[in-house]
């Protein structure tokens, strides 16, 4: 594992500083503890693009709807795995046309999982 990067400059401690930074001035903070944000030559464009602006506000702007669209994009990989796994093309005619309709069709068994009433489909 890198333990030193440029100038010496101790990585794993930057990595843990700016894990425990809880607010975007705490992340400034320490980048500018550690003299990163003295020169623009440390930083690259994000996809190396200069007109990525649109990529990046594209990301939620707070931390739950992030996470329950991480969960809901890891439902559909999991149905679009299924249909692929059945021989079904997930764009065709043939693919069910909604969540519910997958659940169905690829977990017969879903009724009998332990979720409570407000958490079932």
């Amino acid at each position: 594992m890198l333990e030193r990067g440029p100038e010496g400059m101790n990585v794993e401690k930057l990595f843990w500083d700016l894990f425990n930074a809880s607010t975007e001035a705490e992340v400034n903070g320490v980048l500018d503890q550690y003299g990163l944000l003295k020169s623009p030559a440390n930083w690259d464009l994000y996809g190396q693009t200069e007109s990525n602006f649109s990529v990046v506000e594209n990301q939620q702007a707070s931390p739950i709807p992030a996470l329950i669209e991480k969960i809901t994009n890891g439902i559909d990989a999991i149905l679009v795995r299924k249909c692929l796994e059945a021989g079904i093309d997930p764009r065709s005619d043939q693919a069910p046309r909604s969540v519910e309709a997958a659940i169905e069709r690829f977990f017969p068994d879903h009724k009998n999982w332990d979720l409570g009433n407000a958490r079932r489909i």
